[in-house]
């Protein structure tokens, strides 16, 4: 185990690349333990498989299939949610402040994420929150629901850490996402397609 309690370290990088991206952790209230929750849409039913396996000492129960109507047919989802552990509390502190003017939780970049940043990582975020635009032969990074001083503080991680350059670009509604260009390509996908879940690696042009 890591110091203070942390995951194995091939965990926590996964989890902490994750939770940069749509993964979530939960409290049902103030004092009690967290949860890990991340859902997958129905084309990622390998991907989440294959997190089901990494994170399976920390699951009680089997992914859920959960049936989501949209207009014109049913979509599935695949959701995952580990066991309620005093684990999981010290990511929830990491990623999480409390408002105090909503009474509710909201994700942030951590501080500290300089400290975090490594292959692993950005290959997780890329997984979760990523895609591959082939128009501008770029790869995105979907950050829009964190302010633009953490997209900043993300930005400047992946750079300083990994020696990519990283761009902000301004998507909508004062929203904020990341993009690596066509000239950091092939650094991005060598550095961190060894960690890429098949299944995915599309996402990096691959």
């Amino acid at each position: 185990m890591k110091e203070n309690n942390f995951l194995p370290e091939n965990l926590h990088s996964i989890l902490i690349g994750l939770m940069l991206g749509d993964a979530g952790i939960y409290k049902s209230s103030k004092t009690s333990n967290s949860r890990l929750e991340i859902s997958f849409g129905t084309n990622y039913k390998q991907f989440a498989e294959s997190i089901e396996n990494l994170f399976k000492f920390y699951i009680k129960n089997p992914i859920k299939q959960v049936e989501i109507k949209g207009k014109n047919k049913i979509y599935i989802n695949y959701r995952i949610k580990t066991k309620t552990l005093p684990l999981f509390n010290i990511y929830q502190n990491m990623f999480y402040i409390f408002n105090t003017e909503t009474n509710k939780y909201v994700k942030v970049v951590p501080n500290d994420i300089f400290n975090f940043m490594n292959p692993i990582v950005l290959a997780y975020l890329i997984m979760s929150d990523g895609n591959y635009d082939k128009l501008r032969k770029r790869v995105r990074i979907y950050t829009n629901s964190y302010s633009k001083q953490d997209v900043i503080k993300l930005q400047k991680a992946i750079n300083e850490t990994l020696g990519i350059y990283v761009g902000i670009l301004h998507d909508r509604n004062n929203q904020w996402i990341l993009t690596i260009g066509n000239t950091q390509l092939s650094k991005l996908q060598e550095i961190v397609s060894p960690y890429f879940e098949p299944s995915m690696l599309y996402r990096i042009n691959m």
